[in-house]
């Protein structure tokens, strides 16, 4: 099956000239699979990826976890889709304690966005996702409970793409991936950190929530990946600091990338 994958956001918490915050597409010629709502869902608006939005093929938007740099873009659906079907998939409420319909009408209403969703000129359905294996647009879509502060979940689609963000490092992301043409994690720190008692609080906090680059790859070599994609990057250490994170994956398991907004690859 083949597949188109770009991450329309690279970035974390705050967006940045060059890294919007967390979105990605897996263009197939029947579905276009959106994960996450940040601000990169914006990027669908620039020419290079006006071909996304022709009509004709289902839009299923896939959310990991409702923290606002993964949500913000839900706003912008209507820019995309208007008058057109969009499937949003979220969470179950028995993974996050709390009904979709319920906290995306709350995200998406006055004061905060003019129009309410009950109003939004998109036909908008919103379907709960537990645990497991669904079929979606004749695609497996397995879904698994992460480790982060208010839970989020992974989407493995098929053996193409698995989708990792907002996550501690996790041995069960191993199995989850297994085998996957493209596994996508988030990466928040490097991991040198741990090796210096003068940072080595900064890798405690982080690893309550977030993995580095090196348990990354760790992962990746033992889930026997075709290829890591390192993602939600640290917004506020420089360009030289991600290059290093790269480095220091590679290291481990070389086949190891960090993507610029909007670059596209064959799956």
């Amino acid at each position: 099956m083949n597949a188109k994958f770009s991450l329309l956001g690279t970035g974390g918490w705050i967006p940045t000239p060059g890294r919007e915050t967390t979105c990605a597409i897996l263009s197939r010629p029947e579905a276009l699979f959106i994960f996450d709502a940040g601000t990169g869902l914006s990027r669908l608006l620039e020419e290079r990826f006006r071909p996304e939005l022709e009509p004709g093929r289902e839009v299923h938007l896939f959310l990991t976890h409702y923290h606002l740099d993964h949500v913000a873009g839900l706003v912008y659906l209507p820019a995309m889709f208007k008058g057109r079907k969009v499937s949003l998939h979220a969470p179950a409420a028995a993974i996050t304690g709390v009904e979709p319909l319920q906290v995306i009408s709350s995200i998406v209403s006055r004061p905060f966005n003019p129009q309410p969703l009950s109003d939004f000129p998109v036909d908008l359905s919103i379907e709960p996702l537990g645990e497991g294996e669904h079929l979606i647009a004749g695609t497996s879509v397995r879904v698994r409970k992460q480790i982060h502060p208010d839970p989020s979940v992974a989407y493995r689609v098929d053996g193409m793409l698995a989708f990792v963000t907002d996550t501690a490092s996790d041995p069960g992301t191993v199995e989850f991936s297994r085998g996957v043409s493209l596994l996508v994690h988030e990466a928040w720190i490097d991991g040198i950190e741990e090796e210096d008692p003068a940072t080595e609080q900064i890798a405690r906090e982080a690893y309550t929530a977030h993995a580095s680059a090196r348990q990354c790859a760790d992962m990746a070599a033992a889930a026997g990946v075709g290829e890591l994609i390192l993602c939600h990057l640290i917004p506020l250490r420089p360009a030289s600091y991600h290059e290093q994170m790269l480095a220091s994956a590679r290291a481990i398991f070389p086949r190891t990338r960090i993507l610029e907004d909007g670059e596209v690859i064959e799956i």
